[in-house]
């Protein structure tokens, strides 16, 4: 298939996540068809992209689509992406995996049984600071790895109290399962997969359940349904099979400044990585603060501190996820990164701190 022919992607879940891929996807000159549940989310999707919609995503499987991609709620990725996979589709996931490990692991089985792509969709890797600090990591200018702080605080940020977001049943989890798969996908990618020895951690839900919620902004709107029994921050430190230890902090809601960041000290140099959003915490993917920042000590005429500002164009990881799943449907080829077996690694992960966590 030739790498700049024109595709015609399927698109499941016709909410804010897929109207923006359905964007990204018409400005790289390919086409869309969609699928989602809610009628009026249909006409108006419709009407933008002057396409085909169905009710049922097995209606859009029948169609000639060359790939899918699922942003439906997380409960239902699971029979969405393993019926695509089994009528020979690839697929990108919007994160986390799955709502439950072994949910995820069911669409695990069938992605290898299968053959096809299944990408799942942590776009904070594909910002140019993170990939510019992994290939710093990966030349050994750090060293060994020995920790890791990681940070995804939002100030206010619950993302539609009372929606299928803040439903164990139908989300998996709360902000762990939302912000923390996240910061923990991106612990592991820097870290270099290793498994995970010991979790200490405690998890709290103090501000999404009150009636008295204040707040300027956040994602969504509070939905009438007011389902509301997930956590909405998680303090956990992990101990991995090769030494590296890692201390992450995830909140929905906290009364402490936004932030998304990664301290990593290696043995020969240390790193700090800060993506917090700038100007709108509730659009995490529009004007993020790209800083990275080496640390060094030196000797030499006399011994001496080195700060080194590494400084990357901006680019937008959400485009770049997109053209690398495209990629890898044109060329038949399994991607390297945000696989499957990255995102299952991440969902055991995210299940361990859950069991350790809330006992």
């Amino acid at each position: 298939m030739d790498d700049r022919q024109q595709l015609t992607i399927g698109i499941v879940g016709l909410g804010s996540h897929g109207t923006r891929h359905s964007r990204a996807l018409q400005e790289l000159g390919h086409d869309v068809l969609g699928a989602d549940a809610d009628p009026t989310i249909r006409a108006d999707f419709a009407a933008e992209f002057e396409t085909e919609t169905f009710e049922h995503p097995s209606n859009l499987f029948d169609e000639p689509i060359d790939a899918v991609i699922i942003s439906s709620p997380t409960k239902f990725h699971e029979p969405v992406a393993t019926k695509a996979l089994e009528a020979g589709l690839d697929v990108l996931l919007e994160k986390p995996l799955a709502h439950t490990v072994e949910s995820a692991e069911r669409i695990a089985q069938v992605a290898e049984r299968t053959e096809r792509v299944c990408m799942v969709g942590y776009h904070h890797r594909f910002r140019n600071p993170c990939t510019v600090l992994k290939d710093y990591i990966d030349q050994g200018y750090l060293g060994d790895i020995t920790h890791i702080q990681a940070k995804y605080i939002r100030r206010r940020g619950v993302p539609g109290r009372g929606t299928w977001y803040t439903s164990r049943e139908i989300a998996g989890g709360g902000a762990l399962m939302d912000l923390g798969s996240h910061a923990l996908d991106m612990v592991l990618y820097f870290c270099g997969w290793p498994a995970i020895d010991n979790v200490l951690g405690q998890s709290n839900s103090e501000f999404g359940p009150r009636e008295d919620y204040s707040y300027l902004e956040m994602w969504g709107e509070d939905g009438e349904a007011r389902m509301y029994d997930v956590e909405d921050s998680v303090h956990t430190f992990l101990e991995f099979e090769n030494d590296c230890t890692a201390s992450i902090e995830v909140a929905w809601a906290t009364n402490a400044e936004s932030v998304h960041s990664y301290d990593v000290r290696g043995t020969e140099a240390g790193a700090s990585l800060d993506i917090t959003n700038t100007l709108d915490e509730i659009d995490p993917w529009i004007d993020q603060r790209n800083d990275l920042t080496l640390y060094e000590v030196r000797g030499g005429a006399a011994d001496h501190f080195v700060n080194s500002e590494i400084v990357c164009e901006q680019n937008d990881p959400f485009r770049d996820e997109l053209a690398t799943f495209l990629e890898t449907v044109v060329t038949e080829t399994r991607p390297e990164q945000c696989n499957v077996r990255q995102a299952l690694t991440t969902q055991r992960g995210v299940d361990r701190i859950y069991t350790e966590t809330e006992t």
